[in-house]
């Protein structure tokens, strides 16, 4: 008796006598097996980067030749190095960065790179469990460490992630710090551990009266401070926001400041 198999991939089997019905079913698993299979190399490919029309390994907001015809059709490449010019960690390449950080050496500044440690993980997804398990620099990871060491004794970390060109270092004790790419502390956010309390502190714990009673540091503090004192010296700091990696500074007259987590001036709001 003839017994037809039909398969969810649109493949038609004809088994012609209960026999053969073994052998039909081991390739029915084998097909199943690399459908699976398939949908985890599918899964896996998602969390990757995606970015590079002409897979030439630079993503193509780095890329100068984005789909790779010879052309240039994103911006200038004083180097040749196939990276555009403000993406370039090295313009002129004298082998000295000139333009950014490069933490996996990849010739593409950090600012620029969606994969910023080099592991084919785009930044949105990558998360570790240690500084050692990221491609941070010894040096990096010892000034960390040493800050924490110093600042939390006790705490260990529990989560590492990289985004945004900040470091985000989660420790035990639900304290969240961040680090610039170069490991000089930025600023510590404490998670509230009452979830009927979220919604209230959430629009709150961001915003502060002045610098001084913001979680920024001292340096970044200082930074901030001086520029105003040079730009606006008849003005006082009425309200600081640290929001989206920026820190919003409002004074006295209404102007809204804007810097970077660095403490480094950006632009007037809007």
């Amino acid at each position: 008796m003839k017994k037809i198999i039909l398969l969810t991939t649109g493949i038609l089997l004809l088994s012609c006598s209960n026999e053969e019905l073994a052998e039909d079913q081991n390739l029915i698993d084998d097909i199943e097996l690399l459908s699976n299979e398939n949908e985890l190399n599918s899964d896996k490919e998602s969390a990757q980067t995606t970015k590079d029309t002409d897979n030439d390994g630079i993503n193509d907001e780095a890329d100068a030749d984005v789909d790779g015809d010879g052309t240039l059709d994103n911006g200038t490449d004083s180097d040749g190095d196939g990276i555009n010019d403000l993406a370039d960690v090295d313009t002129d390449n004298d082998g000295i960065e000139d333009n950014g950080t490069d933490i996996d050496e990849d010739g593409i500044n950090d600012e620029y790179d969606d994969d910023i440690d080099g592991d084919g993980i785009s930044n949105e997804e990558d998360e570790y469990q240690n500084l050692s398990d990221t491609d941070l620099s010894s040096t990096i990871q010892q000034k960390i460490t040493a800050y924490i060491n110093e600042n939390h004794s006790g705490e260990t970390i529990t989560e590492v992630e990289i985004e945004n060109q900040i470091i985000e270092v989660e420790l035990s004790g639900n304290i969240e710090l961040s680090f610039d790419l170069n490991g000089d502390f930025l600023a510590t956010k404490a998670e509230n551990d009452h979830d009927n309390d979220d919604n209230e502190n959430d629009d709150n714990e961001n915003e502060y009266s002045s610098l001084s009673s913001s979680n920024l540091s001292q340096a970044v503090q200082q930074k901030i401070a001086d520029y105003i004192s040079a730009n606006y010296p008849n003005d006082s700091v009425t309200e600081v926001e640290i929001e989206n990696q920026k820190i919003e500074v409002e004074l006295s007259s209404g102007i809204e400041l804007i810097f970077d987590l660095n403490g480094n001036f950006l632009r007037l709001d809007d």
